[in-house]
């Protein structure tokens, strides 16, 4: 290549390096350095808290319903139910949840008849009208609250504002050891920042189910999901995503509020997971998708080009480039792997950090491009 040529493509190199700076300063630092600005739950007075409807479908969760649904119901809630939509189930989910109703009065179960629609969401809108509660909150079969006091932090939420409907709340997956455990926990602090700082700088674009509370009304005013019926996915991101603006929607990362899964054991299994959501990405509104796309698109091309400059006369001055991007990015995701308690994998930021750089060229073109086997939910 001609010296112009490279000068060209350092000049890309550089622009889409200070675009990162730029959004991760101006955007992900809101979330790294917010302050909490609501009453703890101790010291909230209880009457002001609304009664809640939990919500979790489940279909062939015998084991994970056993293990996990005795948190969910032994939350210290003022007034609580906890409904759960049993989805057409071949195992011992309905002879599990039977044996849990003699203990706990307030769970209750709707079994829902054959399958005629793809994923969740046909069971989730009947158990959505079958809910008691204005105030709903959702989890899966497979998910653990970190504490009892999970349900009161998603509540208060609610009182930030009287314009509040939805509260968006995290859900980690637990650390195992081996690499797989290491990238899912990675990304998907990498998907809460952004949904994170996008909504504390008015701009929500996406929820996740295992952690998430809205407002019945606000899902019959938006059709439910009608909109997005034949997909398998997207009971929660593109529900958000069409529900959600600047006003009414709320965040909890209080620790005791984390809802914890187990992360897929497999990369297969992994890939198959990614598919539904990425593909449920596809159908986000126009400015969220090309905002999310110009952070992978600069992500990629800072990590393609750098590769390629530093062996030309511009590779001192790309590797500064790269050095100042590392020391701006530590602190801020130091302050973030810190909130969400993964601050081990700090020490991996660097080599995980690239590899996102990969997972955006390759795993995420091909998922989009390719339209094989959308997958049902179970």
């Amino acid at each position: 290549m001609t010296s112009g040529l490279w000068a060209v493509l350092f000049g890309v190199y550089a622009t889409a390096t200070v675009v990162q700076l730029v959004v991760w300063w101006g955007l992900f630092a809101r979330l790294a350095f917010r302050k909490p600005g609501l009453l703890a739950p101790e010291t909230l007075n209880v009457t002001s808290l609304p009664p809640v409807s939990v919500l979790i479908c489940a279909r062939n969760e015998a084991a994970n319903l056993a293990a996990n649904l005795p948190v969910v119901l032994g939350q210290q809630y003022p007034k609580f139910e906890v409904l759960v939509i049993d989805d057409d189930s071949a195992d011992n989910t309905p002879l599990v949840l039977q044996a849990l109703q003699k203990k706990y009065t307030h769970l209750r179960v709707l079994h829902s008849g054959p399958k005629t629609t793809p994923g969740k969401k046909q069971a989730l809108a009947q158990g959505i009208a079958a809910a008691r509660y204005e105030h709903l909150v959702f989890a899966d079969a497979d998910c653990r609250p970190a504490s009892a006091l999970w349900l009161r932090h998603m509540a208060e939420c609610f009182l930030k504002t009287q314009d509040v409907e939805i509260v968006l709340g995290y859900g980690p997956y637990r650390s195992e050891p081996g690499l797989l455990n290491k990238w899912i926990r990675f990304e998907t602090v990498q998907t809460a920042t952004q949904y994170f700082s996008f909504a504390l700088a008015g701009q929500p674009y996406m929820g996740v189910g295992r952690n998430l509370a809205w407002r019945r009304q606000l899902f019959q005013q938006v059709g439910g999901f009608a909109a997005h019926a034949d997909l398998p996915s997207g009971d929660d991101d593109l529900f958000v995503n069409a529900a959600a603006n600047h006003k009414n929607t709320a965040i909890c990362l209080a620790p005791e509020a984390f809802v914890f899964s187990e992360g897929e054991k497999s990369w297969r299994n992994w890939r198959l997971q990614k598919k539904r959501h990425l593909r449920a990405g596809t159908h986000y509104r126009l400015r969220h998708r090309l905002l999310l796309g110009l952070l992978a698109l600069t992500h990629v091309t800072h990590y393609f080009l750098l590769t390629m400059l530093l062996l030309t006369d511009f590779g001192i001055i790309s590797a500064a480039f790269y050095a100042v991007r590392m020391a701006s990015a530590l602190p801020i995701h130091r302050k973030i792997l810190y909130q969400f308690r993964e601050a081990h994998l700090l020490i991996w930021f660097p080599l995980l950090d690239a590899f996102l750089a990969i997972y955006y060229a390759v795993f995420v073109p091909r998922v989009l491009i390719y339209s094989d086997d959308l997958i049902s939910w179970k």
